[in-house]
């Protein structure tokens, strides 16, 4: 197979295909798609919610998720990444967004199987109601929900209300 030479400053040889080429070029994971941004999102979403309902609190984790390399917003698992192999003693410490970012660039620059990290972490700022922050990033972006924590109903403590996410900075991660 031939592929146009304006097409080709974008492929890679030595790749798994048949015909020897690579798509993802230099990078280690494919581009990531809104589709996989959402998923991402929506499956953290709930188990969230969930440990909010059951009354426990989060000063500051990390997940690295796994998505599946052919298939956009089909996720394959995720695991969680201990701050204090990151160098962070106090989970809290990971609020700082630029040692955040150092670590997600860390992060991505490993050989691993997530292309997708998150951080979450329950914040109450002064003046506002307290709030659920979940954080994924990419090589391609960074992106942001604030899930707004309220009083719970029955045997629920607190709850979790779903609201959009956003991007956070419009250029990829350098």
């Amino acid at each position: 197979m031939s592929i146009p030479d304006s097409v080709s400053a974008l492929w890679t040889r030595d790749g798994d295909d048949s015909d020897g080429w690579d798509a993802t070029g230099a990078r280690q994971h494919r581009f990531m798609e809104s589709a996989d941004i959402n998923a991402a999102f929506r499956e953290l979403f709930e188990p969230l919610r969930t440990a909010i309902r059951r009354g426990l609190s989060n000063e500051g984790q990390i997940y690295g998720i796994e998505v599946d390399a052919c298939v956009p917003g089909e996720l394959l698992g995720t695991d969680w990444i201990p701050p204090v192999g990151r160098g962070f003693d106090d989970a809290a410490a990971l609020a700082d967004p630029t040692r955040r970012r150092a670590v997600f660039d860390s992060l991505l620059a490993e050989t691993r199987p997530e292309a997708l990290f998150a951080y979450v972490c329950e914040r109450a700022p002064a003046g506002r109601p307290p709030h659920l922050y979940l954080e994924i990033v990419s090589a391609d972006g960074c992106y942001a929900a604030e899930f707004p924590i309220r009083p719970g109903e029955g045997w629920h403590r607190r709850d979790l209300v779903k609201v959009p996410h956003r991007r956070l900075d419009p250029l990829a991660l350098a």
